[in-house]
């Protein structure tokens, strides 16, 4: 997951290894290695690349999802506030009745 979302998310950016290794002092071998999978950062580390990167942290790590399409479709529907806590109301009750 991390390896992945650290390539995506570079390329997304315009990025090369090159840059995001000197945002973060370290080698390009070794941002290299995580973006490969062959090593993993430590979580100061993941943080670091993060910010670099501009993302939380959470999402290179897959701790949570891109929810970028849920937003999107919102927006695209211009709800009212209404609307806004309708949606609200059923995400907590979808959420409560699966656990």
């Amino acid at each position: 997951m991390l390896k992945d979302r650290l390539k995506t998310v570079r390329i997304e950016k315009g990025l090369t290894q090159k840059d995001v290794a000197e945002k973060l002092n370290v080698s390009q071998v070794m941002y290299q290695k995580w973006e490969k999978g062959i090593r993993n950062p430590k979580e100061d580390t993941i943080k670091r690349l993060a910010k670099a990167l501009e993302v939380e942290p959470e999402y290179l790590t897959g701790y949570t999802g891109d929810l970028t399409k849920i937003n999107e479709t919102i927006k695209e529907n211009n709800p009212t506030e209404l609307d806004k806590q309708i949606i609200l109301d059923w995400i907590q009750a979808y959420f409560s009745n699966a656990k």
